[in-house]
């Protein structure tokens, strides 16, 4: 017996044990047999980085290979999925993202987001972010109305600072709701938004869970909720709807494959992410560290959740979008 090893262009390599003629056949390897790459569209401290990491290093275990982290963060999560639309569709390169970069990102930057929600694969969803508003505890007000009056009453305009998606969105549908100038400030990354808020250099910031250590130091706190349900970890901040904002910017936290995967690939990857999903010690960490709701839908249930999501986007675009500079 004799060891056959074919190397395509791509790198792969493929070991086929030819014996006796009588075999006639090859023995395939089985995914994975390498590790994973997995993009992150944010910096290092933020919602999206603390759960890519939670969810590759509880996956590494079921796959058995090793799932590497790597932040791209730019474009409001554009960049890591331009990476991932340009990969090799064979699972060795996956993306954890917010919904919403793939539903709202292109449409709303069109220039630099050049994809499509058509152009990936969903492997499967895990928690509902809860898209807040919040500020440092000690300025004075504990909702945003009241912020709104204290800073109209001061003559100051609202500063807000965001890390990506419908950040400026929000932003101006506070201004044109309230009546107050808003001054809109975006950064790279969770971690250096709130840098921003903790700093006093911005009242407010419009984030997905990277305020949760500090607000539960009592530094900070969530005076507003960018849904129609109240947060059960903060249930004291009004919801958007209550303010009578139509201006929720509801996202999952997901993971997604490039376009072309094939079907017994993508069955493995989501078979391991909704394994992590059910595991109590994964949903602690979530509802610990992040305060995010688990929900867990596979690759049919969010591929039409993407779906209705880009329709609801499209249509909060038309509404609030000023053309200002994203």
């Amino acid at each position: 017996m004799m060891s056959l090893r074919i190397i395509g262009q791509s790198g792969f390599l493929a070991t086929a044990m030819v014996g006796a003629l009588a075999a006639g056949m090859g023995t395939a390897s089985a995914f994975p047999d390498k590790p994973i790459t997995v993009f992150v569209g944010a910096g290092a401290g933020g919602s999206t980085d603390a759960g890519a990491r939670i969810v590759a290093k509880a996956m590494e275990k079921v796959l058995g290979k090793p799932m590497v982290v790597i932040n791209k963060p730019g474009g409001g999560g554009s960049k890591a999925l331009l990476l991932l639309k340009k990969a090799k569709p064979d699972g060795y390169t996956v993306a954890y993202a917010f919904a919403h970069h793939v539903a709202f990102q292109p449409h709303y930057r069109r220039k630099t987001s050049l994809y499509t929600a058509k152009d990936f694969t969903y492997v499967g969803s895990i928690t509902v972010p809860h898209q807040s508003i919040v500020s440092l505890a000690n300025r004075g007000w504990s909702t945003v109305t009241e912020m709104v009056a204290k800073l109209k009453q001061a003559n100051k305009p609202l500063r807000l600072v965001y890390s990506g998606g419908a950040g400026r969105l929000v932003g101006e549908a506070i201004g044109a709701h309230f009546g107050i100038p808003v001054q809109i400030i975006r950064v790279k990354g969770g971690g250096n938004s709130m840098q921003r808020v903790l700093g006093g250099h911005v009242d407010v910031v419009y984030t997905g869970g990277a305020h949760v250590k500090h607000t539960d130091a009592g530094k900070t706190m969530v005076i507003g909720t960018v849904s129609n349900q109240r947060n059960p970890d903060y249930p004291k901040a009004p919801t958007f709807k209550e303010m009578g904002l139509d201006a929720a910017t509801p996202t999952l936290q997901i993971m997604l494959a490039p376009k072309g995967l094939s079907a017994s690939v993508g069955k493995t990857l989501t078979a391991a992410f909704m394994k992590v999903r059910s595991d109590p010690s994964i949903i602690n960490l979530y509802r610990k560290n992040l305060r995010m709701v688990m929900d867990t839908r596979n690759q049919a249930q969010l591929t039409s959740y993407m779906q209705k999501l880009e329709v609801q986007y499209k249509a909060l675009i038309k509404k609030f979008d000023k053309g200002k500079k994203k």
